[in-house]
This record gives C-alpha cells, sequence and structure tokens, in this order.
C-alpha cells in the first residue's frame, strides 16, 4: 500500500471517529517492526522521527528505510517530522520525502510563530507535504502541565494566517511522565475546534503517554484525529529488556544482542497495539484497499523525491483516496 498523504489519513479519521498513532522512532530496526504490528491490527500508521534524535537517525536514511518497510505493506502509512525547531531542519525532512513536519514555534512570539510557520507552509506545500504547526505551551516530565494553554481565538487567527494543516494543542497535555493524573480541559478543545471549524486543519495531542482511554476517546469526540507516542512505549520496550536479560544470565554479547533488540521492540509494538485499539484505529481492513498509490512510487527518496510527488495531481488539495468512504 505505500505511503499515503497524511492529511487523507486524518480526514478519514475525523470521518471515521477515530484517531491514528503517531509512533516515535529511535532506531532504524523499528519502522518495520511498527509497521507489522500496524499490520497486525490492520491500522493505519504515521512513523514518526522526532527531531531531537537527529544526530541518532538521519532523515534521508530513516526516509529510505521506512518507505521500503512500506512499500509492501498492508496498511497505510506516512512519514512524520515531529517538532522540528528550525526551519532549515523542517525544509531537510521535505527533501529527504516526509509525507509530513511540524514546525514547532511555540516557544516564540506569538507573530515569530505565525511567520515562521507560514515560510515552512509556503515551502512544503511546493512539494506536497503537509504541515503541523503547534500553539500554546506544552509542559513537560520537567514543567509543570499547567502552563499556557492553547486559546482558541488565537488557534482561529493562527489557523487563517497561516495555513497550517494540523493544529497541535495545549489543553493540559504534556511530554514525559505525567507528575500527577493529567487533566485536560476538553472544553477548551471543543472551542477549539469550533473556531478552526471552517478551516480545512486536523487536530492532534502531543503527550499521549499516560493519558486514559476515556480521556483519549473524548479527545477523539472533540475531534483529534492524531496522538503522538513516544515515552511509555520506550518505558515498555525498556522492561522488556530487562525481562530479557534476568532470562539471560549467560549473556556473551554476540549474535544473542539480535535477541535483545528483538525483545525491545516487542515492547515498543505491544504498546503500540495497546494504543491502536484504545484511538480505535484497529480493525479498519475493510476501509484500506481504497489507498494505494496515494504517494507515486520512487525507489531515490532524497532531494529529488518531493518533486516528483509534487507532480501527482493527486497529492495535493482535495484527496481521492481516504476520502472515498
Amino acid at each position: 500500500m505505500a505511503l499515503v498523504k497524511t492529511t487523507d489519513m486524518l480526514a478519514a479519521c475525523l470521518k471515521g471517529k477515530y484517531a491514528v498513532g503517531a509512533f516515535n522512532i529511535n532506531g532504524l530496526d523499528q519502522p518495520r517492526a511498527l509497521i507489522e504490528a500496524a499490520e497486525k491490527a490492520n491500522s493505519p500508521l504515521i512513523v514518526v522521527e522526532p527531531g531531537v534524535i537527529e544526530k541518532y537517525v538521519d532523515f534521508e536514511d530513516f526516509a529510505r528505510v521506512t518507505k521500503r518497510a512500506a512499500r509492501d505493506a498492508k496498511v497505510p502509512v506516512s512519514i512524520h517530522l515531529s517538532h522540528g525547531l528550525s526551519l532549515e531542519q523542517c525544509q531537510r525532512a521535505v527533501k529527504a520525502g516526509f509525507t509530513s513536519v511540524m514546525y514547532d514555534g511555540s516557544k516564540l512570539s506569538f507573530e515569530e510563530n505565525i511567520a515562521n510557520t507560514k515560510k515552512m507552509v509556503d515551502f512544503a506545500h511546493k512539494y506536497g507535504c503537509a504541515v503541523e504547526g503547534e500553539l500554546g505551551a506544552l509542559g513537560s516530565s520537567f514543567a509543570d502541565i499547567t502552563e499556557t494553554m492553547t486559546d482558541p481565538e488565537k488557534a482561529r487567527e493562527f489557523v487563517e494566517r497561516t495555513g497550517v494543516d494540523i493544529l497541535a494543542v495545549s489543553i493540559g497535555n504534556s511530554h514525559g511522565f505525567y507528575k500527577g493524573t493529567p487533566h485536560l480541559d476538553f472544553e477548551r478543545l471543543a472551542a477549539i475546534r469550533k473556531a478552526i471549524a471552517p478551516y480545512k486543519c486536523y487536530l492532534t495531542l502531543h503527550g499521549g503517554s499516560g493519558i486514559s482511554e476515556e480521556h483519549f476517546k473524548r479527545s477523539i469526540e472533540e475531534g483529534i484525529t492524531k496522538v503522538c507516542i513516544y515515552t511509555e512505549m520506550c518505558s515498555t520496550g525498556r522492561s522488556e529488556a530487562l525481562k530479557w536479560f534476568e532470562a539471560n544470565p549467560e549473556y556473551t554479547g554476540n549474535y544473542d544482542t539480535c535477541e535483545l533488540q528483538k525483545a525491545i521492540l516487542s515492547g515498543f509494538t505491544a504498546y503500540e497495539t495497546h494504543c491502536m485499539n484504545m484511538f480505535m484505529s484497529a480493525g479498519r481492513e475493510e476501509k484500506l484497499t481504497d489507498l494505494l498509490n496515494a504517494v507515486p512510487e520512487n525507489t531515490d527518496v532524497g532531494p529529488d523525491y518531493p518533486s516528483q510527488v509534487a507532480l501527482n495531481p493527486n497529492f495535493k488539495d482535495e484527496g481521492i483516496f481516504w476520502d472515498k468512504f
């Protein structure tokens, strides 16, 4: 089924009242493992390169490996950059063949965030690539999650002036492990959704690790179509690694390192599958046959790839693959 437009995927989520999981990777063995788990769950999937690990995972290597793994996938897959902190970094991801990128200007002033996000939108749309922006200050495991949340009226202005395709919102969600029980502001989320309703823009939730299934489903009801997951997935992988060491006290560090890695990946994919069920994206097999050739085949992922994508008339504006149903 190969790659599909991220925005076509989110359009289907909105229509079907479910969300797609956007799962971060930190190694090049993970895209295939995540895709195989998605196939077993019959779920669409967004494979994410968090910009902070670029020194470990090169953009072009990631795009090449993920596209190769997605080529024969039985489910739709898209490639996303999360939290690109500079225009230059996002532009490199676009040129590497990502189907969507996030420019994170949330730490800038409102006007600076708008100006830079608009520049990124203008650049990426020429290549058929969607752009995610962020408005509001997300918490972290090192910060109080009661930091500034997304203002609905500013969200409307931000989306209108930037033309952004996806908006990451702050409604009490936080990166990393929560210090306490997260309390999401659903009234704020509903107001944001209403404010941006006139525009073709989808809502995404970061900091998914630790949010309850009940709150996920409520968020989806209020318009969230993409949920970002990383911390809990890594924690589960670490737990499986510790179990493996306990079961293999004679570890020698030779070929059994492959078995150790398999154990880590099993933790990643176990939590991925759990999330796909929570997000209600699992079991979509009957919906997936309409998604063939959403992104044109190109074996040479690299600087020339986006221009070839842009040649596909169905890749821009209104998609014809996901919105058939």
